[in-house]
């Protein structure tokens, strides 16, 4: 092996130890082979144009070609040509599993399968990784910079995830730069020639440097100094992505698994996160509607965002006189972590723990120096107001002198969506009429289907791609509507909380990630703030029915078939309901709604690898076929037992004939290594020294010594490689003519010996068949007349 495929070995290999924190990443050991398989390919292609003579643009370009070809074989879902050329299908395939992942990077808890967009995102880092660390390793000489490589495919699991990855695993990326950096000194090093110690003793090159012994005693010490390092040094046990997900998408608090993002997108994709149970809610009211979390009140193209929560009235502002029901809900909080309360209804008085403060403009629950995090139980009184249609449809909306008009009706000027809304609209003389015009319009009556998955129109506003396409989730329903209505002069905002959720037993409710919501409050004179919903209910678990706005009923056209992704009305899995709204418990056996289901779906979309990758690489490994023959035959003739002069000689012989070095027949061994250090200067000591011991071997009775054949044997291979056209050395690399030569030689064999046997064969039947001759001389006697 010369020392570019050397290097290649060590780069690839180097890399390959970084990869141990992906075992806290991802479940079981599924992941490991297609990244190693990434790799591989990789630096084959990298290794195969330094062997044509190439630069480093086409290196990179062919390594580049390899990943594209793995990312097409594993994740084109069969839409390459011949499965390994990508086609536009492939990289739309490709943009969805990248949304898909990046999604579920935000939303899941390490250990995840690995499936679909965190895979695809995994291999294709991975593949950027190793054509740069390929790049700084063996292409530029620079393995200095082959850390900065080895850092990011150590850094990013440990920073995703540190709470699933192992201190301890820093030894093995530690050792495998310490391992690059030996490697190319050492290769330097002999670029200069035969090493000697101090004592003037040669050293081969296959043979430890002198210094060996220090350098590894002085990595080791470095290793442990770091490691002790970590114990002591405190480290941040927060994740990157945790810190890159606070305030997402334009909202000021965090969220995760415990809490909602607190925004209302018009564009992109959602992906549930891992449902896990968030409240446990025990109450009086048969059937409670939904919990309120934050007031979005901001709108911008992108969507509606909170305002900053004021928080200026105290709790006791909430006691107040009613004529309505009072009912008293203990809330028990299992995960969440919000600067805000969930309420139900209108709150009259709260019994919590901490420092709170009641925001005026929004009724919103909020924080002063208090978190749900620090709060284990509350109990909340509340009113659940229920204005019949009747009195809604006589209603008035917001005065425009009200000084909350301006900030409840403020919208982008969108001339497209305002011919849509006047064309809604057009019968509509109320705003209660206005109201169920817009939602009417928003209805699966109307074509609308809810769906975790968005497309691209190509309009220049979100707002307008999801009214053209018909399909979202309830964000954006949401949204959609409250923008509708405020485009049509009607005050409306976004509520995001969570839904009814499950029914435990009578009195008892559980309430999931799955159940985070989304829904829009419309401003009516007298009644106040009135709630709709305009999602389609299949696609909400927990869904509640308000009789003042019952959902348009499905028409018969236009009929739309669901996608992978979306919740049809007939939707076995979506959460029933009773007659009067309330979510049922689910049955044993069945299922909990479709957000499980949905989720499940998108996480086992597909295997991470396509069975086309088998015959793939099986192809792949057709011309090295040759290369790994010549190198076994090459291996086996160097091995200490059987290495010998003859042994050394032949593979001499064979590596001239595999670099187009003529040596003919004739020549006596001598002869034959004069030819040899022409064609190899820088060897000529190796080629008289094999030439001398093979005319040892056959002249002298004692024979020749093998020791250091086996160095001049590669140094003779290294010179003669280096000196090699690239032309040359790409058909010694992969037709070998010592190999063709060596395998037409054992055919001409073959065929002499198979017809010296049917010679004989031939000869033998002949015999055997042939019949004696009569002589006509057989009753006579000599000629000389003698008895």
């Amino acid at each position: 092996m010369n020392g570019q495929r050397h290097a290649t070995v060590v780069a690839a290999a180097s890399l390959a130890l970084t990869l141990t924190p992906l075992i806290g990443i991802f479940e079981g050991l599924g992941w490991a082979f297609p990244v190693m398989l990434t790799i591989a390919m990789i630096a084959v292609a990298g290794s195969l144009m330094r062997a044509a003579g190439r630069g480093q643009g086409l290196q990179t370009l062919a390594m580049a070609a390899a990943l594209v070809v793995v990312l097409t074989a594993g994740f084109g879902d069969g839409t390459g040509l011949l499965f390994i050329v990508p086609l536009p299908a492939t990289f739309e395939n490709w943009g969805l599993l990248a949304q898909e992942g990046v999604q579920s990077i935000i939303a899941n808890t390490p250990p995840v399968e690995a499936t679909g967009g965190i895979m695809f995102l995994t291999i294709l880092g991975v593949g950027v990784v190793a054509i740069l660390h390929d790049m700084f390793v063996v292409g530029l000489r620079t393995p200095a910079l082959a850390g900065l490589t080895l850092l990011t495919m150590y850094l990013v699991p440990v920073s995703v995830a540190p709470e699933a990855t192992a201190w301890f695993w820093f030894i093995l990326p530690a050792v495998a730069y310490l391992w690059i950096l030996g490697d190319d000194n050492l290769r330097r090093v002999s670029s200069f020639g035969h090493r000697f110690t101090g004592t003037g003793q040669l050293v081969g090159r296959s043979f430890p440097s002198p210094l060996a012994r220090t350098a590894r005693w002085s990595a080791t010490g470095f290793v442990a100094v770091t490691l002790l390092g970590l114990t002591v040094v405190p480290a941040d046990t927060s994740g990157l992505i945790d810190n890159v997900a606070d305030g997402i998408g334009g909202g000021s608090e965090s969220y995760g698994l415990g809490d909602v993002n607190p925004w209302a997108q018009l564009s992109g994709s959602l992906t549930r996160p891992e449902e896990v149970d968030v409240l446990r809610v025990t109450t009086d009211d048969p059937n409670p509607r939904y919990l309120k979390m934050h007031v979005l009140d901001e709108l911008t193209s992108d969507g509606f965002a909170p305002n900053e929560y004021d928080g200026t009235e105290d709790l006791d502002s909430l006691d107040r006189d009613t004529n309505l029901n009072v009912y008293t809900a203990d809330i028990e909080n299992l995960v969440l972590e919000a600067p805000v309360a969930p309420m139900y209804g209108d709150p009259v008085s709260l019994d919590i723990p901490g420092d709170w403060r009641v925001d005026p403009d929004t009724g919103v629950i909020v924080g002063d120096g208090s978190d749900m995090g620090d709060v284990a139980r509350y109990e909340v009184q509340y009113t659940d107001p229920a204005p019949d249609a009747e009195t809604l449809a006589a209603a008035g909306g917001m005065d425009p002198g009200d000084d909350r008009w301006e900030a409840n009706t403020a919208h982008p000027d969108v001339p497209e969506l305002s011919e849509i809304v006047a064309a809604a609209t057009e019968d509509a003389g109320t705003v209660h009429e206005k109201v169920l015009a817009i939602q009417r319009f928003l209805s699966v009556s109307n074509g609308f289907t809810y769906s975790l998955e968005t497309e691209d129109a190509g309009n220049d506003e979100a707002i307008l791609d999801f009214l053209e396409t018909k399909r979202g989730y309830c964000q954006q329903y949401a949204a959609a509507m409250a923008w509708m209505l405020r485009e049509a002069d009607v005050a409306a905002r976004v509520v995001v909380g969570l839904s009814q959720g499950t029914r435990l037993d009578g009195s008892e409710w559980v309430l999931t990630s799955h159940d985070y919501h989304a829904w829009v409050e419309v401003y009516y004179d007298g009644p106040g703030w009135v709630t709709f919903d305009p999602t389609p209910a299949t696609g909400v678990p927990g869904s509640v029915t308000f009789p003042w706005a019952t959902e348009p009923a499905e028409g018969e056209d236009p009929v739309v078939e669901p996608s992978e992704n979306e919740v049809s009305p007939e939707d076995p899995t979506a959460a029933p309901t009773d007659a009067s709204g309330q979510t049922l418990p689910p049955e044993e056996g069945g299922t909990e709604g479709p957000g499980t289901d949905e989720t499940d779906a998108a996480g086992g979309a597909g295997l991470p690898f396509h069975p086309a990758w088998l015959s793939l690489l099986l192809l792949l490994a057709v011309p090295f076929v040759p290369a790994l023959w010549r190198g076994a035959v090459r291996k086996r003739r160097l091995k200490t037992a059987n290495l010998t002069a003859a042994t050394a000689w032949d593979e001499a012989m064979d590596l001239a004939m595999d670099y187009g070095v003529s040596i003919p027949e004739s020549y006596t061994p001598r002869q034959a290594a004069g030819v040899l250090a022409t064609a190899a200067p820088d060897a000529r000591e190796a080629a008289n020294a094999l030439g001398s011991a093979m005319a040892l071997h056959r002249y002298s009775p004692r024979g020749a010594d093998p020791g250091g054949l086996a160095d001049a044997l590669r140094d003779l291979y290294a010179e003669l490689d280096r000196r090699a056209e690239p032309r040359a050395k790409y058909r010694a690399m992969f037709w070998p003519a010592s190999l063709i030569a060596r395998f037409s030689a054992d055919r001409a064999e073959q065929s002499a010996r198979m017809a010296r046997r049917s010679a004989r064969t031939s000869d033998r039947v002949k015999s055997a068949l042939r019949r004696r001759r009569r002589s006509n001389n057989r009753d006579r006697h000599g000629v000389g007349g003698r008895a």
